[in-house]
């Protein structure tokens, strides 16, 4: 269902932008700041709550401090980043994320057998189509973005980094696009239930892949984030706390509320461009990533800490059973 209902949101998207290009600007707009508000925010700030479940037991209460602390110091170096070394913080941002959001995909692939770097790779160039389309496809606009969020005299460096990534996105979205071929050919071969998430998929990737080419690179960027990876993001922590949506929510909005001022107050004593426009592609680029690189170090380090946990577990069982 909700593979369904981001396929139609691309799409009013897209059509909009090519029907209506003046008059649907404030709407689309509208709607973006209302799904990093209610969708994408909480989605960063639910990282507490992650963080909590798995450093609590071994940390007791000084979890806080350690996450918070080292949350807050991934956060710093990554925006002083954009200040001394542009060129290798756009790297790590765009590969990291490609890698993260590839861990999030459906691994619907057919005929990779057992290989686990072949599915990895193939996850990684579907995940990170989001990255690899703009920057194949719009060069020139994403270099601008990337230009007005760097210090001034960086772009022969911004220039250098983006072409470099735009090789490596051509090479990603062929695997992508010959992974995209199989699971159509094993859509039309399935039947029943199987087929039609199948040909679900298989469309569902197709229009954001429109989407990336069709639009402006943080429309479609923000789009896919929050309408589709912070959104399920969300709902499996949710099952995982074992919470309704209203006890979620309300146990996010202090954390939400918190980011939300501190974008602010970031923005306009630090981020603020001559422009409003030029200061909300810094805001974005900057804060985004900020805030994504401790989330991925998060989420990276999190399934670690459950096998590590676990295999402590089934150690003390062991030990317990043979006592």
């Amino acid at each position: 269902m909700h593979a369904a209902s981001i396929t139609l949101l691309v799409w009013a998207i897209i059509g909009a932008a090519f029907l209506f290009p003046v008059a649907s600007s404030w709407p689309v707009g509208g709607v973006l700041a209302l799904l990093v508000a209610v969708i994408g925010l909480p989605h960063g700030a639910a990282d507490h709550r992650f963080a909590q479940s798995r450093l609590e037991p071994r940390l007791g209460e000084s979890w806080w401090a350690v996450f918070l602390g080292g949350y807050l110091a991934i956060a710093g170096m990554v925006v002083l980043g954009w200040f001394f070394a542009p060129a290798a913080t756009i790297s790590v941002f765009f590969l990291a994320s490609a890698w993260h959001f590839g861990q999030e995909e459906p691994d619907l692939a057919p005929g990779l057998g057992r290989a686990r770097s072949a599915r990895q790779v193939g996850r990684i160039a579907r995940g990170g189509m989001v990255i690899w389309v703009p920057l194949a496809l719009q060069t020139t606009e994403v270099t601008r973005l990337l230009s007005l969020t760097a210090p001034r005299g960086s772009g022969p460096e911004i220039e250098r980094a983006v072409d470099l990534l735009g090789v490596f996105s051509w090479m990603m979205l062929t695997i992508a696009a010959v992974a995209w071929g199989r699971r159509l050919m094993a859509a039309v071969a399935a039947t029943g239930l199987k087929r039609r998430v199948l040909l679900l998929d298989a469309l569902l990737e197709a229009s954001f892949l429109a989407l990336f080419a069709l639009t402006h690179p943080v429309a479609g960027f923000l789009v896919y984030f929050c309408g589709w990876h912070s959104a399920r993001g969300l709902r499996r922590l949710r099952r995982e706390l074992g919470e309704t949506r209203w006890q979620l929510a309300a146990s996010l909005a202090p954390m939400t509320a918190a980011a939300i001022g501190l974008v602010a107050l970031t923005t306009f004593f630090v981020l603020r461009a001559p422009t409003w426009d030029d200061t909300f592609v810094r805001a974005t680029f900057v804060g985004l990533s900020a805030v994504a690189l401790p989330h991925l170090v998060l989420h990276g380090v999190g399934p670690m800490i459950d096998r590590w946990g676990g295999r402590r577990e089934a150690r003390s069982l062991e030990l317990g059973g043979a006592a």
